[in-house]
């Protein structure tokens, strides 16, 4: 039986092609394992996870000063067991550059467990248990300023917002307000509906907003405009468009916010980490570390977390007429609040009851005062 040279030399050819492929494939899985490595370092530096105040740990820090001197607040607030592992709550606030008041404030709670989360915005008028004289020493926005700004100030805010959620937010962020400008700049623009026409100007600050309502791309600039927009100027033709007021603002703010989240929320984005990092380094105060930020980032990116999946809110009120002390006020109304507080925002097993909270109510004339525990700080509020 004679041999086949064709089928030798084939299968010679053949042989000689292992070496070959296997030094490219173990070539190939060196270059991934290099990558691999690069990847978990990075990731090990800009990505931490914050640990959650233990069950027994304060929440509030010893000697903080709590509301004002002469009222302890409402004790003891929920806690203990969380609903998932991994259930944050954050305060958010900024301070208005030129009156030091934080006109925007809110609570997100974020249960990166289930991938869902509720964004709850403070109006800047609301009115709180304070022994203040005077009806802007009763407004939530002004508590930051009053106890002087910086921690004190923080701890403040955080104590009465503990009042109105009945619990102490586990961590706290505060935001110069110019960086959803350079946010939205850093990731190439943001696509946003504006509902009406924004026709105002500001001489003194150099601010002139105009846009045609629609839906249209926005610069880091525009989104700037967007966000400072109060009301339409009282001779435009346009005045009449929007109600002008905090709640109608809070409205459009927080609509732009789904935006910038939605188009921020994509993987492309990731590989602009390091430009991100340096924006929040340079316009972000906080008690969560840079790295600890960018958990909660990677957490939704890579954990699929929609814009459907954020629940953007105002904390239920209502509102003083256009009479009385405390006119065009606003006060919590307190069932939808304390319905909103267990399903969405309380990251506790536990449920927050009426004892744990502190809610302000205006009598109907808009002159009085009165709290939910029963007690008023400055009783002179209660007897006008």
């Amino acid at each position: 039986m004679t041999s086949n040279p064709r089928r030798g030399k084939r299968e010679i050819s053949r042989g000689n092609d292992h070496p070959w492929r296997r030094a490219i494939i173990l070539m190939v899985l060196a270059v991934i394992m290099v990558l691999a490595a690069v990847v978990v370092v990075l990731y090990s530096r800009w990505v931490q996870r914050p640990e959650l105040p233990s069950a027994d740990q304060p929440t509030l820090e010893s000697g903080a000063p709590v509301q004002d001197d002469s009222m302890d607040p409402v004790q003891p607030k929920v806690g203990g067991e969380r609903k998932s592992q991994d259930f944050y709550t954050i305060l958010v606030f900024g301070p208005d550059e030129t009156s030091g008041d934080t006109d925007v404030m809110m609570l997100v709670s974020y249960d990166v467990t289930n991938q869902s989360a509720t964004v709850m915005s403070f109006p800047r008028d609301t009115l709180i248990n304070s022994s203040g004289q005077s009806v802007a020493a009763k407004m939530l926005n002004g508590v930051y300023k009053r106890h002087g700004g910086g921690e004190d100030g923080v701890q403040a805010l955080k104590a009465e917002v503990s009042e109105l959620v009945g619990f102490v937010p586990d961590y706290y962020v505060e935001i110069d307000w110019s960086i959803i400008g350079k946010m939205v700049e850093a990731i190439g623009g943001v696509w946003f509906d504006i509902p009406y026409h924004l026709d105002y100007d500001d001489p003194y600050q150099d601010l002139y907003i105009h846009f045609e309502p629609g839906y249209q791309y926005l610069n880091g600039e525009d989104a700037m405009k967007v966000m400072r927009w109060r009301h339409n100027n009282t001779w435009s033709e346009y005045a009449d468009e929007g109600d002008g007021s905090d709640i109608g603002r809070i409205e459009m703010r927080n609509d732009f916010l789904k935006a910038v989240l939605s188009q921020t929320l994509q993987l492309k984005n990731i590989t602009k980490i390091g430009e991100l990092a340096e924006l929040f380094g340079e316009n972000v105060k906080s008690d969560l570390t840079i790295e600890n930020l960018f958990w909660f980032g990677s957490q939704a990116v890579l954990g699929g977390l929609r814009v459907e999946d954020v629940n953007f809110v105002t904390m239920p009120f209502r509102s003083v007429g256009n009479s009385g002390v405390y006119y065009y006020r606003v006060y919590p109304d307190q069932a939808p609040l304390l319905e909103l507080i267990n399903q969405s925002l309380n990251p506790f097993v536990d449920e927050v009851t009426l004892d744990e909270l502190d809610l302000i109510s205006v009598s109907a004339d808009g002159n009085t005062l009165s709290s939910s525990t029963g007690v008023l700080a400055d009783p002179t509020a209660g007897r006008r």
